[in-house]
Protein backbone atom coordinates (compact mmCIF):
# COMPACT_ATOMS: atom_id res chain seq x y z
CA UNK A 1 0.00 0.00 0.00
CA UNK A 2 1.34 3.24 -1.18
CA UNK A 3 1.35 6.12 1.11
CA UNK A 4 -1.38 8.10 -0.13
CA UNK A 5 -3.43 5.65 0.31
CA UNK A 6 -5.53 4.72 3.37
CA UNK A 7 -6.23 1.15 4.05
CA UNK A 8 -9.98 0.66 5.77
CA UNK A 9 -11.19 -2.81 7.03
CA UNK A 10 -14.98 -3.85 7.42
CA UNK A 11 -15.86 -4.43 10.99
CA UNK A 12 -18.53 -6.47 9.68
CA UNK A 13 -17.97 -9.40 6.69
CA UNK A 14 -22.13 -8.53 6.03
CA UNK A 15 -21.60 -5.68 4.73
CA UNK A 16 -22.37 -5.53 0.52
CA UNK A 17 -19.03 -5.75 -2.09
CA UNK A 18 -19.42 -1.73 -2.57
CA UNK A 19 -19.27 -0.80 0.88
CA UNK A 20 -16.11 1.83 0.83
CA UNK A 21 -15.37 0.19 4.47
CA UNK A 22 -14.74 -3.29 2.30
CA UNK A 23 -11.43 -2.30 0.46
CA UNK A 24 -8.13 -0.26 -0.03
CA UNK A 25 -9.64 3.06 -1.24
CA UNK A 26 -7.87 6.65 -1.80
CA UNK A 27 -11.24 9.01 -0.86
CA UNK A 28 -9.67 12.03 -1.53
CA UNK A 29 -8.30 13.95 -3.89
CA UNK A 30 -6.52 17.51 -4.09
CA UNK A 31 -9.91 18.78 -4.74
CA UNK A 32 -10.47 17.40 -1.15
CA UNK A 33 -10.50 20.80 1.17
CA UNK A 34 -10.08 20.11 5.02
CA UNK A 35 -9.61 23.17 7.21
CA UNK A 36 -7.50 22.93 10.93
CA UNK A 37 -8.01 25.57 12.96
CA UNK A 38 -5.01 26.06 15.79
CA UNK A 39 -2.92 24.97 13.41
CA UNK A 40 0.34 27.11 13.87
CA UNK A 41 2.03 24.19 16.55
CA UNK A 42 1.68 20.86 18.01
CA UNK A 43 -0.89 18.47 16.70
CA UNK A 44 -2.44 20.99 14.05
CA UNK A 45 0.35 21.81 12.62
CA UNK A 46 1.06 18.25 12.26
CA UNK A 47 -2.11 17.70 10.89
CA UNK A 48 -2.17 20.05 8.64
CA UNK A 49 1.27 18.81 7.36
CA UNK A 50 -0.23 14.70 6.61
CA UNK A 51 -2.76 16.30 4.92
CA UNK A 52 -0.90 18.27 2.54
CA UNK A 53 1.69 15.63 2.04
CA UNK A 54 -1.60 13.54 0.93
CA UNK A 55 -2.54 16.18 -1.54
CA UNK A 56 -5.45 17.97 0.10
CA UNK A 57 -6.24 21.33 0.11
CA UNK A 58 -5.41 22.36 3.37
CA UNK A 59 -5.99 26.11 5.05
CA UNK A 60 -3.67 26.18 8.05
CA UNK A 61 -5.85 28.67 10.57
CA UNK A 62 -4.52 30.31 13.86
CA UNK A 63 -5.36 32.92 15.65
CA UNK A 64 -2.08 35.26 15.90
CA UNK A 65 -1.35 35.78 12.21
CA UNK A 66 1.86 36.03 12.39
CA UNK A 67 2.46 32.98 14.09
CA UNK A 68 -0.07 31.14 11.37
CA UNK A 69 2.47 32.69 8.50
CA UNK A 70 5.47 31.23 10.11
CA UNK A 71 4.39 28.07 9.75
CA UNK A 72 2.43 28.22 6.69
CA UNK A 73 6.15 29.37 5.27
CA UNK A 74 7.77 26.57 7.16
CA UNK A 75 5.61 23.67 5.51
CA UNK A 76 5.90 25.79 2.22
CA UNK A 77 9.63 25.60 2.32
CA UNK A 78 9.11 21.69 3.14
CA UNK A 79 7.06 21.47 -0.69
CA UNK A 80 3.86 21.25 0.46
CA UNK A 81 1.03 23.94 -0.32
CA UNK A 82 -0.71 25.18 2.36
CA UNK A 83 -2.99 28.52 2.99
CA UNK A 84 -3.73 30.29 5.65
CA UNK A 85 -6.33 32.51 7.15
CA UNK A 86 -6.50 34.18 10.17
CA UNK A 87 -9.22 32.41 12.59
CA UNK A 88 -9.98 32.93 16.24
CA UNK A 89 -12.50 30.57 17.60
CA UNK A 90 -13.76 32.22 20.38
CA UNK A 91 -14.63 35.27 18.20
CA UNK A 92 -17.94 35.09 16.59
CA UNK A 93 -16.86 38.11 14.03
CA UNK A 94 -14.16 35.94 13.14
CA UNK A 95 -15.67 33.38 12.60
CA UNK A 96 -18.17 35.10 9.90
CA UNK A 97 -14.80 36.31 8.10
CA UNK A 98 -13.43 32.91 7.77
CA UNK A 99 -16.88 31.21 6.75
CA UNK A 100 -17.43 34.26 4.48
CA UNK A 101 -13.73 33.99 2.96
CA UNK A 102 -14.18 30.33 2.38
CA UNK A 103 -17.41 30.47 0.54
CA UNK A 104 -16.12 32.85 -1.62
CA UNK A 105 -12.12 31.18 -2.00
CA UNK A 106 -13.73 27.75 -2.31
CA UNK A 107 -17.55 27.84 -2.05
CA UNK A 108 -17.12 24.52 0.44
CA UNK A 109 -15.31 22.20 2.44
CA UNK A 110 -14.93 18.56 3.02
CA UNK A 111 -13.24 17.90 5.83
CA UNK A 112 -12.81 20.40 9.73
CA UNK A 113 -10.70 19.51 12.17
CA UNK A 114 -11.58 21.37 15.43
CA UNK A 115 -8.10 21.43 17.26
CA UNK A 116 -7.31 24.70 18.52
CA UNK A 117 -7.91 25.39 22.07
CA UNK A 118 -6.29 27.10 25.19
CA UNK A 119 -5.48 25.78 28.67
CA UNK A 120 -4.10 27.91 31.85
CA UNK A 121 -3.78 25.18 33.83
CA UNK A 122 -1.58 22.24 34.18
CA UNK A 123 -2.97 18.69 34.69
CA UNK A 124 -2.96 18.56 38.04
CA UNK A 125 -4.43 22.14 39.10
CA UNK A 126 -7.58 22.76 39.14
CA UNK A 127 -8.56 26.52 38.75
CA UNK A 128 -10.78 28.45 37.60
CA UNK A 129 -9.26 31.62 36.93
CA UNK A 130 -9.22 31.38 33.61
CA UNK A 131 -12.62 29.14 33.14
CA UNK A 132 -14.29 31.81 31.21
CA UNK A 133 -12.07 32.15 28.28
CA UNK A 134 -11.43 28.03 28.57
CA UNK A 135 -15.16 27.20 27.99
CA UNK A 136 -15.73 30.27 25.25
CA UNK A 137 -12.51 28.65 23.08
CA UNK A 138 -13.02 25.34 23.94
CA UNK A 139 -16.24 24.26 23.97
CA UNK A 140 -18.38 27.35 22.33
CA UNK A 141 -15.44 28.27 19.62
CA UNK A 142 -16.03 24.38 18.00
CA UNK A 143 -19.68 24.71 18.66
CA UNK A 144 -20.15 27.90 17.05
CA UNK A 145 -17.60 27.50 13.78
CA UNK A 146 -19.26 23.93 13.27
CA UNK A 147 -22.34 25.11 12.89
CA UNK A 148 -21.55 28.07 10.43
CA UNK A 149 -19.64 25.52 8.39
CA UNK A 150 -22.13 22.76 8.27
CA UNK A 151 -24.23 24.18 5.57
CA UNK A 152 -20.94 24.73 3.59
CA UNK A 153 -19.95 20.94 4.00
CA UNK A 154 -19.99 19.38 0.51
CA UNK A 155 -22.75 16.31 0.71
CA UNK A 156 -20.61 13.04 0.71
CA UNK A 157 -20.79 10.00 2.31
CA UNK A 158 -16.87 9.17 2.20
CA UNK A 159 -15.43 12.57 2.10
CA UNK A 160 -17.27 14.92 4.44
CA UNK A 161 -15.78 14.67 8.07
CA UNK A 162 -15.62 16.63 11.35
CA UNK A 163 -13.00 15.84 13.40
CA UNK A 164 -12.87 17.31 17.48
CA UNK A 165 -9.15 17.39 18.53
CA UNK A 166 -9.00 17.07 22.30
CA UNK A 167 -6.42 16.46 25.22
CA UNK A 168 -5.53 14.58 28.71
CA UNK A 169 -7.01 18.12 30.08
CA UNK A 170 -10.43 17.16 28.54
CA UNK A 171 -10.92 14.37 30.29
CA UNK A 172 -13.40 13.79 33.11
CA UNK A 173 -11.40 11.52 35.49
CA UNK A 174 -13.25 8.89 37.65
CA UNK A 175 -11.94 6.78 40.04
CA UNK A 176 -13.09 3.80 41.68
CA UNK A 177 -13.56 5.55 45.32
Amino acid sequence: MGTKELEVSSLSSTRSSSSPCLSTIKWWSEDTIAVVTGANKGIGFAIVKQLAELGLTVILTSRDVSRGQQAVHSLRAQGLDVLFCQLDISDPASIDIFVSWLKEEFGGLDILVNNAAVSFNRIGENSVEHAETVIKTNFYGPKLLTEALLPLFRRSASISRILNVSSRLGLLNVSDG
